[in-house]
């Protein structure tokens, strides 16, 4: 090899290498961080929120192993409510989910949406995704309600839960679907009828912004948690039009018996949490009561092994058997996975369970002392 071939080698790779040395330092500024830095006493008492709330299940590094985008965090944090029985308070859910955004974010496309010049969504109501909700502004539901008591409230009533003139918005799935006026609006700047007999086209943006403030403010003082949450009578079906569905179209006697595990249950269980459990068994039984889901998995060269789902993705399944044993297996093809749960029935019921059979069982279940 001649003397010039060797320096134009050695020439070349000194190049490669200083290419990839910005690449290299880019790489690791990009990479996420395990453990933020806690520079403000607004992060510390943060960062005790978080700890307090989501390391009572998992560890804290579990949590943030993956960075997500403001979206991404809120629905993880609805999922660990809904399906994991997770007890967060309003407020605990606003300093998680900044404290997680802020700290384990990803950036996420912000779209600083207008309508005719005025602002749609400010700070963190501009983050966009599916399962993003409506972040209510106390002071423009406030001018909302105005609009509402002017236009609105003949037809759809007081509460917003509609009247025979109008529809019930707290249950409407347009106004489930707004964020900011982003449904209501066009319905609106079509002309639609109001008390006063002004075209409601003639609402400003900022008009009606603030009454999709105002209407998901009302739908919000339907959840627990808000102060204006209050329980009704929810005892309000036929015990005897329940029995017949609990005993027969219902099939609730393929696993249940009111004389074995729901003997007395009238008497433990309140109305509304009868109906809670009836319909939402998972979620009511709370972490540590909840029967897990399980799985029975086939290896391609035959053998079984059944236990409690750990985890499971596209890549590995993990299971823990009845004996305690943990057990982990990379997927592959061949491979069988069979789930197993424990409220697949009531799953199954939610797709024909009717308003008037649910509030029949309910009152059924209630009887049952």
């Amino acid at each position: 090899m001649t003397t010039r071939r060797v320096l134009f080698l050695i020439a070349s790779f000194v190049l490669i290498a200083a290419a990839a040395l910005p690449r290299a330092r880019v790489d690791a500024a990009q990479a996420p961080t395990t453990l933020p830095a806690q520079d403000t006493p607004e992060d510390l008492k943060a960062r005790e929120t978080f700890v307090r709330v989501c390391t009572r299940c998992h560890p804290a590094d579990r949590v943030t192993a993956e960075g997500r985008s403001r979206s991404q965090w809120e629905a993880t944090i609805v999922t660990m409510q809904t399906a994991r029985g997770a007890a967060v308070t309003p407020e605990e859910f606003d300093v998680v989910l900044s404290y997680l955004t802020k700290h384990f974010g990803r950036d996420s496309i912000v779209i600083p949406a207008t309508r005719g010049g005025a602002p749609v969504a400010r700070g963190p109501r501009a983050h966009v995704g599916a399962a993003d909700r409506h972040r209510v502004d106390e002071a423009a539901a406030g001018r909302g309600e105005h609009t509402y008591v002017t236009e609105c409230v003949t037809c759809h009533g007081t509460t917003a839960r509609g009247t025979d003139r109008g529809a019930n918005l707290v249950r409407s799935p347009l106004v489930l679907r707004d964020r900011y006026g982003s449904a209501i609006g066009p319905l609106l700047k079509r002309g639609h009828p109001t008390q006063s007999g002004a075209p409601s086209a003639g609402l400003t943006d900022a008009q009606i912004t603030d009454l999709s403030h105002y209407i998901w403010q009302r739908i919000n003082d339907t959840l627990q948690g808000s102060p204006a949450y209050e329980v009704k009578n929810v005892l309000t079906g036929d015990a005897t039009a329940g029995a017949a569905y609990f005993n027969g179209e219902g099939r609730c006697t393929t696993c249940h018996s009111p004389a074995g595990d729901l003997a007395g249950y009238g008497s433990r269980y309140k109305p509304v949490d009868i109906q809670q459990r009836f319909v939402f068994p998972a979620a009511a039984a709370g972490r540590g009561s909840r029967r897990p889901l399980s799985l029975t998995i086939t290896t391609p060269d035959g053998a079984t092994v059944t236990g409690d789902l750990i985890t499971l993705d596209d890549f590995q399944v993990a299971v823990r058997e009845a004996s305690g044993q943990y057990r982990s297996f990379r997927r592959q093809p061949g491979m069988q996975i069979v789930k197993h749960d424990p409220y697949a029935a009531h799953v199954d019921l939610l797709d024909r369970l009717t308003d008037k059979a649910m509030h029949d069982v309910v009152a059924y279940l209630e009887t049952l002392k």
